[in-house]
């Protein structure tokens, strides 16, 4: 299992939501991209990337990227 790099996560998530850069404070729901189709791609790459599994009810109470990857990060301890 990888442990995190905040920075490539950002770049991951930026990937997936189709844009330039995320930012750590940047709110999720603000982006366009942000749908139940990104949340997926998000759980998948959780799993493959990081050895983590996460709910979608736990990706809902999340508000910033952020927030997002010390979620995933608190997981893989």
């Amino acid at each position: 299992m990888k442990t995190m790099d905040k920075l490539e996560f950002y770049e991951r998530l930026a990937e997936i939501l189709d844009l330039e850069e995320v930012k750590p404070g940047n709110v999720l729901k603000d982006f366009d991209g942000w749908d139940s189709l990104a949340m997926l791609s998000v759980l998948a790459m959780a799993d493959s990337k990081y050895g983590v599994s996460i709910k979608a009810e736990e990706i809902r109470s999340v508000v910033t990227a952020a927030d997002l990857a010390n979620l995933i990060e608190a997981k893989q301890k």
